[in-house]
C-alpha cells in the first residue's frame, strides 16, 4: 500500500512537470526553455527559503517509534498505508520539487519520445528507492529490520535537519543558477 501511494504521488508530480513545460510551449508556441528557466527560479526560491527555515527551526528531539498491532483487515491496512504514503510524499517538499524539475528537464531534452519515456520510468524508479530499499530489507531479514530502522531513525532525528538544510540550499542555488542561465541572465 505504501509503495502504491508513493507511486501515485510521484506520477502526479511527473505529470505536472510534463504539463507545465510542454503544455505552456504548446499553448504559447514558444521555446519551452524560457518557461523551464522560470520554473527553475521559482523552485529554487522555494528550496532556499525552506532550507533556511529548516536551519532556523531545527528539531532533533528523539522520539520512539511504536509498532502497534491492530485487528484491521489486509485491505484496510493496504488502503491506510497507501493514504499515509500519499500524504507523506505530497508533503515531502524536496522530492516533489526534484521530480517536477527532473521531468521538466526531460521534456525539453533533445531526445525522442521513447527515450523520454524511458528516462521518466528511471526517474520514478530512482525516486521510489526510498520506499523500495526498506521493503527489500524487510523481506530479507524481517527480524533485524526493526533494530536497523530504529537506529537509523534515531540518527536521522539527531542529524536530519542539517542534511535536509544542506540539500535544500545546494539544490536551490543550483536550480537558481540553471534558471538564470536558461533566461540568459548570467
Amino acid at each position: 500500500g505504501f509503495f502504491v501511494g508513493s507511486l501515485i504521488v510521484i506520477l502526479i508530480a511527473v505529470l505536472l512537470g510534463f504539463l507545465a513545460t510542454d503544455g505552456i510551449s504548446i499553448i504559447t508556441g514558444e521555446d519551452p526553455t524560457i518557461f523551464n528557466g522560470w520554473i527553475n527560479i521559482v523552485l529554487s526560491i522555494l528550496l532556499i527559503v525552506y532550507g533556511i527555515k529548516t536551519i532556523l527551526e531545527k528539531d532533533n528531539k528523539l522520539t520512539k517509534i511504536k509498532n502497534y498491532k491492530n485487528n484491521r483487515s489486509e485491505t484496510s491496512e493496504f488502503f491506510a498505508s497507501m493514504l499515509l504514503a500519499m500524504g507523506i510524499f505530497t508533503l515531502n517538499f524536496i522530492t516533489t520539487i526534484l521530480v517536477i524539475y527532473a521531468t521538466s528537464e526531460i521534456v525539453i531534452s533533445n531526445v525522442n519520445w521513447s527515450s523520454k519515456i524511458i528516462l521518466t520510468i528511471l526517474l520514478v524508479i530512482i525516486t521510489l528507492l526510498l520506499v523500495e530499499i526498506p521493503v527489500l530489507v524487510c523481506f530479507k531479514d524481517p527480524i533485524k529490520v526493526d533494530d536497523i530502522l530504529s537506529r537509523f531513525n534515531n540518527w536521522i532525528q539527531r542529524n536530519g535537519y542539517i542534511l535536509t538544510a544542506a540539500l535544500l540550499l545546494i539544490l536551490g542555488f543550483y536550480l537558481l543558477s540553471e534558471g538564470l542561465t536558461k533566461l540568459n541572465w548570467i
